[in-house]
């Protein structure tokens, strides 16, 4: 039984396809981890409560605590965990309000703090794995597209 051949385009266009999926998904997880780094940072912030923050530290090392304390309700302290010491990576804590209304933010040394469009993304760009299979994506999607074809220079 013979394998039967893709034609030359549709391996141009699955190729094509898979370059162009995991460029946005390496970008994306690069922009990401970029976003988290260069938010607020400081030892207070506000929180206004209308949808889930993000707490990333941005000390390398220790442990890192911050107290969320809302005009209505409870008060909560929230541990964050430190910056890795090696790698890009995101390591943080994502808190969802409890509360209505602004809440100040206090933390006993400089966190990032982010809350809007990007908190649900974080937990992606937290695993090594979403950036890997970007680039496997990207690297398969070349090899179709003909990069990595063994060709000889001599007859």
């Amino acid at each position: 039984m013979a394998v039967r051949e893709r034609p030359e385009r549709t391996t141009r266009l699955l190729g094509r396809g898979l370059v162009a999926l995991g460029c946005v998904i390496v970008a994306l997880c690069l922009a990401l981890m970029g976003y988290a780094r260069t938010g607020a940072t400081g030892t207070g912030h506000t929180w206004d409560g209308t949808g889930p923050a993000y707490l990333t530290s941005a000390v390398r090392g220790g442990t890192h605590a911050c107290t969320i304390t809302p005009v209505s309700g409870d008060s909560r302290t929230i541990d964050v965990p430190s910056w890795p010491s090696r790698g890009s990576h995101i390591d943080g804590r994502r808190v969802n309000p409890w509360f209505s209304g602004p809440a100040p933010v206090s933390c006993t040394d400089n966190v990032t703090f982010t809350q809007g469009w990007a908190v649900p993304l974080y937990p992606l760009v937290e695993q090594w794995l979403v950036l890997l299979a970007g680039i496997l994506l990207t690297l398969v999607g070349l090899d179709r597209l003909g990069l990595f074809r063994h060709t000889s220079r001599y007859p």
